[in-house]
């Protein structure tokens, strides 16, 4: 059994000894994106999770949830409905196109027009062989998959008002679609209506809009709509079976469980609602209800007995009946510090801000509050163009070096001090533009090299001032292309879908290359003393890698013969920091825990 350290919030013994300065950046106050969609892959275990920037963040879901993607969102872009096929990803939305992506480089891989107009559903059949879309037009369009891509079937007869939601049976010759004041179910094969259900109106005037469905095997349709109401009908004599009005406003979404017993449904009040089929009859009841987000919840899913939830209040829940743990939307993080200067970028998004923060007056006693000398000072103010969002920024140690990244392309300024008093902020023009946008920016722990990780797949080395020293493509032709860098005074490390592959930072030549593991990783970083690198896989596995012998380090082939030293958590650990007075001590945090690991106490209780 292996070593499992717990979060330093448990205040066991040997954290309270040891005493860190921590500042707490109060003044930073980010815009998170709304979660507006979801679509769970249940024989890949990946979740794709559209914001209202209509950036999809593809979370694996083997071992604990992390993010292994991110395809960038776009303003010209629209994203009302996803859905999977073994493994391939589907969007659709008001651009009226359907949009497959390519999962290894997380960009769009081709488009086709919906031969409608404007799209709002998207659901793929049981038999995994074709795809239909529901349009604002009012009609169904149908798609055959292919390996390569998509063939446009047929479309179904056209009816007076859009199609909001769809679902197809179990044997993929019906589909129920849902409108303004109706239920239609279709005849696939003929393309015509074969039954229409109204779903009567509350108010006068004002028809209840369905706004989700689900259709279980024995053909039960499941509805939710604007008046609140989850409502049960038998799709065989196109009649109510039961109807609950569970909330009080619309209800956005709805989600089955995999053995169609539970449905759990939420939407603008943000009450989660499970509703528990009784025996093998067409009776259903409510047997749950809970609430985990403050806002309007927009999206559902179901994964491995876990309800997956999201929506206004940008958190990701994953949930059952005791536990709920919410992802935060800030998985790379937003702050970057300027460890030398004593400044801190923040980024907002829209804008970077550079702060310089001021020395602590610092108190004796296990716990304390210490004084600022003086308020924060706002150096540098960097705003992205045409409505654009910077998803990655860097600064080096003296913040003399500011690199940023939106969906077009990435950006370098120098930052250089004029008369002695204020800071000038220029762009380097002479900066690598062929390379296109990055996914992410990193500086040396000196300053003297720029790394990017560009949205291409291949990793752009740069010295200081900007001089393009070489590029690594990405490996075996695009198929493996890495998705997170870290950089040491003297090492480059790659990590993508086949492992971690570690360079010499200066003539890109190829050291050696770490064990392949079942999962991957979610933070690495170099020990600034003894050249080491550590990481932390999705499975909170700790792992300890000597370069110079290309081996594991001494301390985790000790813990490989006890097991392994893992960290007990439910969150992925993003980020990692060493103690510059031990280099034994190291840190490992996620949006909301902090562990404190002393290697050599963790040697010694072997």
């Amino acid at each position: 059994m292996g070593k499992r350290v717990r979060s330093s919030s448990s205040s066991e013994e040997p954290c309270a000894k040891l005493k860190y300065l921590v500042h707490n950046v109060k003044f930073f106050k980010p815009s998170p994106k709304a979660i507006t969609v979801m679509a769970y892959d249940h024989a890949a275990e990946k979740l794709a999770v559209v914001r209202s920037d209509f950036s999809i963040e593809i979370w694996s879901f083997k071992f604990t949830p992390c993010v292994e993607g991110v395809i960038l969102g776009s303003p010209d872009n629209s994203v009302e409905a996803a859905a999977w096929h073994n493994g391939r990803l589907f969007t659709t939305g008001l651009h009226g196109r359907i949009v497959e992506y390519d999962l290894v480089s997380f960009e769009l891989k081709y488009s086709i027009a919906v031969t409608s107009g404007a799209a709002w559903c998207l659901a793929e059949d049981r038999q995994k062989t074709r795809l239909a879309a529901g349009t604002e037009e009012g009609r169904v369009c149908i798609y055959e998959m292919t390996e390569d891509g998509l063939n446009f079937q047929k479309m179904l007869n056209k009816q007076e008002s859009r199609i909001m939601c769809l679902a197809w049976n179990k044997d993929g010759n019906i589909i129920v679609s849902g409108s303004p004041g109706a239920i239609v179910i279709w005849d696939v094969n003929t393309g015509r209506a074969v039954d229409r259900i109204s779903v009567g109106r509350i108010e006068k005037n004002q028809e209840a809009l369905v706004l989700c469905l689900a259709v279980t095997s024995d053909f039960t349709i499941i509805t939710g709509d604007s008046y609140g109401r989850t409502s049960f009908w038998d799709g065989q004599t196109a009649t109510l079976i039961s109807s609950f009005k569970a909330h009080s406003a619309d209800v956005l979404a709805l989600c089955l469980s995999e053995d169609e017993k539970d449905v759990f449904v939420s939407g603008v009040d943000p009450l989660l609602v499970k509703f528990t089929r009784i025996g093998h009859t067409q009776t259903w009841a409510k047997s749950m209800q809970k609430t985990c987000h403050k806002r309007d919840v927009q999206a559902l899913a179901c994964a491995k007995g876990q309800l997956l939830s999201g929506g206004c209040d940008t958190f990701l829940a994953v949930s059952t009946e005791t536990s709920v743990v919410k992802h935060s939307p800030l998985q790379s993080s937003s702050v970057q510090v300027a460890a030398s200067s004593g400044c801190v970028l923040l980024n907002y998004g829209e804008h970077l801000e550079l702060w310089r923060l001021d020395c602590a007056t610092s108190k004796e006693g296990p716990s304390q509050t210490s004084t600022i000398c003086s308020r924060p000072e706002l150096l540098v103010r960097v705003k992205a163009r045409n409505g654009a969002t910077y998803h990655t920024a860097a600064v080096s140690h003296d913040h003399c070096w500011l690199a940023c990244s939106d969906a077009g392309k990435a950006r370098l300024y120098q930052i250089s001090e004029v008369n002695g008093s204020s800071l000038d902020c220029n762009k380097v023009s002479t900066f690598n533009e062929q390379m296109g946008p990055a996914k992410k920016l990193m500086f040396s722990p000196d300053g003297s090299y720029l790394v990017a990780l560009s949205s291409r797949g291949s990793v752009h080395v740069f010295s200081m001032p900007p001089r393009h020293l070489y590029t690594l493509p990405s490996r075996k032709g695009g198929a493996m292309c890495p998705y997170m860098v870290c950089v040491s005074l003297e090492h480059l490390a790659v990590a993508d879908s086949e492992g971690i592959h570690i360079y010499n930072l200066k003539t890109s030549e190829v050291l050696c290359n770490l064990p392949e593991a079942p999962c991957l990783p979610t933070a690495m970083r170099f020990n600034p003393k003894s050249g080491d690198l550590l990481v932390i896989y999705s499975n909170n596995q700790v792992i300890e890698y000597d370069v110079n012998s290309e081996s594991s380090s001494h301390w985790c082939q000790v813990a490989y013969q006890h097991g392994g030293l893992a960290l007990e958590t439910s969150k992925p650990l993003t980020g990692i920091a060493f103690d510059a007075r031990n280099e034994d001590i190291f840190f490992a945090y996620s949006d909301q825990e902090l562990f404190i690991v002393d290697k050599a106490k963790v040697m010694s209780s072997y």
